[in-house]
């Protein structure tokens, strides 16, 4: 995991945490924002080697939708997961507050835009007070498919309104296979913002920099550079200590915070250290972290990574929602058939000398267990050898007549 890694996730932090570091615990925006910070760091360290790029508001979305359909332990997994408690109403309060936040973080030159869909089979009942939920509390809009005839077609239409909602930096969420006749439900969310820095970097200044990778190799990037007064510090002694600066986006709600560990091949362990309190721990630094005048050096770079999530939330604690014989998501259609099959995410960054462009979706895919029978391929029945036959009332179950043919001519 390298520098990139850490930068991206830190971004992605900020955006949806709307500057609440110091929400108290009565603000559900707050409380929220504390649970995401969590998860993307959760998410990062299940990231695997390289860069990862993770954007823990959709999946937070995407995972506190399924928990309205949730009930008994496999709701309060999730809401551990979300940490928040297990409380459909709070829950979607927080969802509320969180998308009220991210209105006010707009701005005549911010784009932020994050949409939830809901997508389900044709002819599936659910149960109403899911889907009113998810309409009223979530903005989520219903979609009609058809999972079971037409699995691909379905997977087609759900990547496509995905891509539309990412400005087409996500286009192919759901891989194939991911969708087969079993599905009977995909909820997905999509996050795009497009965001200047308040202060671009002059593109003259950008020029090729030394980027060093391991104690004993360096390469070389193209690094942007620029003089300002910023948020920044040095936190902790020695080798463990870390470089931290905030870098505004224009209206200074949402900022890109990096921070830069005084030793290469440390950041494995800076990230291990941080959690849903990971900004407010600054602020018993002393005041090593304040507006000061300050020489920054950014390289440029362009990220893209898919991630399937099932086994990352499982080792988090959410687990009986993906076993089939456990799980119990009856709050969406009132029967115990439903599990969830996958949760797929992508996320896209870009960041230039103007600013800073990044998508993510996150679809969490419910299936039952078995295919309905009324799916099945036609059972075709020919009488052309000798066969009994009965004449049976169907209420009580008696046969008022019974007989064979073995030969229809008499």
């Amino acid at each position: 995991m390298d520098a990139t890694t850490r930068l991206v996730a830190w971004m992605l932090a900020l955006v949806v945490a709307g500057w609440s570091a110091g929400a108290g615990a009565d603000d559900p925006a707050g409380t929220a924002a504390k649970g995401i910070d969590k998860l993307a760091w959760d998410l990062v360290r299940a990231g695997g080697v390289g860069n990862t790029i993770v954007s823990p508001a959709s999946v937070w979305e995407a995972i506190a939708m399924t928990h309205q359909g949730a009930r008994g332990e496999t709701a309060a997994e999730i809401a551990g997961v979300l940490g928040m408690p297990d409380d459909r109403e709070a829950i979607a309060a927080s969802a509320e507050a969180l998308r009220s936040a991210w209105r006010e973080a707009r701005g005549t030159a911010i784009t932020l835009d994050v949409a939830n869909r809901l997508w389900i089979e044709r002819g599936q009942p659910l149960d109403p007070p899911f889907t009113d939920t998810l309409q009223r509390r979530f903005n989520a809009e219903v979609g009609i498919v058809d999972f079971s005839r037409a699995p691909d077609a379905a997977r087609a239409e759900i990547n496509a309104w995905v891509a539309d909602h990412t400005a087409r930096k996500i286009t192919d969420l759901l891989k194939e296979g991911s969708i087969t006749s079993l599905t009977r439900l995909v909820i997905t969310n999509a996050v795009f913002l497009k965001a200047p820095w308040a202060t671009p970097f002059a593109t003259k200044a950008t020029r090729p920099d030394p980027f060093t990778l391991t104690a004993d190799t360096s390469i070389s990037v193209p690094f942007m550079h620029r003089s300002d007064r910023l948020l920044a510090g040095r936190v902790g002694e020695g080798d463990d200590a870390v470089t931290v600066c905030e870098i505004p986006y224009e209206g200074h709600r949402m900022a890109m915070v990096i921070m830069v560990p005084a030793r290469v091949g440390a950041l494995p362990d800076v990230v291990r250290r941080l959690d849903g309190d990971w900004r407010t721990t600054w602020a018993g630094g002393g005041g090593a972290v304040r507006n000061r005048p300050v020489v920054l050096s950014l390289p440029k770079w362009t990220a893209r990574k898919p991630l399937d999530l099932g086994d990352a939330l499982k080792s988090l604690g959410m687990r009986q929602a993906f076993t089939p014989d456990t799980a119990d998501l009856s709050g969406i259609d009132g029967t115990r058939t439903l599990f969830v099959s996958s949760v797929v995410h992508e996320g896209f960054v870009d960041v230039s000398e103007e600013g800073t462009e990044a998508a993510a979706a996150t679809g969490v895919v419910v299936g039952v267990r078995s295919a309905a029978p009324s799916r099945d391929e036609p059972f075709e029945v020919k009488a052309d050898r000798p066969f009994a036959w009965a004449i049976v009332d169907r209420t009580t179950g008696a046969v008022l007549f019974a007989g064979t043919v073995v030969d229809p001519r008499g």
